[in-house]
């Protein structure tokens, strides 16, 4: 069964858990892991800028990745997110669950 895992990164923990939590509880995500200490260099206003992040695997569906991707946008603090949307073949007893709960 194919599914979405969408990256995202924010800037600290606090981020991350509200994002993660407010995406779960508005059954937009089926779970999100937080990954800390992701260290991210990139170019931005140009200057290389060396950061450290957290790195959301935000797993949703196809029918509710708009609307989850609206939500991390009001509620995150950069003015661009990250936000790469990637297919997923999920084992079917995964993905029966990951649609269960994003229904409910």
């Amino acid at each position: 069964m194919t599914i979405k895992l969408v990256l995202c990164t924010t800037p600290d923990e606090k981020t991350a858990q509200l994002i993660a939590s407010t995406l779960v509880k508005d059954k937009l995500a089926a779970c999100v892991n937080i990954i800390k200490g992701v260290e991210s260099v990139y170019e931005w206003q140009g200057q290389i800028e060396t950061d450290t992040e957290c790195q959301l695997l935000i797993k949703t569906n196809t029918q509710n990745v708009l609307q989850a991707f609206d939500k991390v946008s009001e509620l995150h603090p950069y003015d661009v997110p990250e936000w790469l949307e990637l297919n997923a073949e999920a084992s079917s007893a995964y993905g029966q669950w990951l649609q269960t709960v994003l229904q409910q």
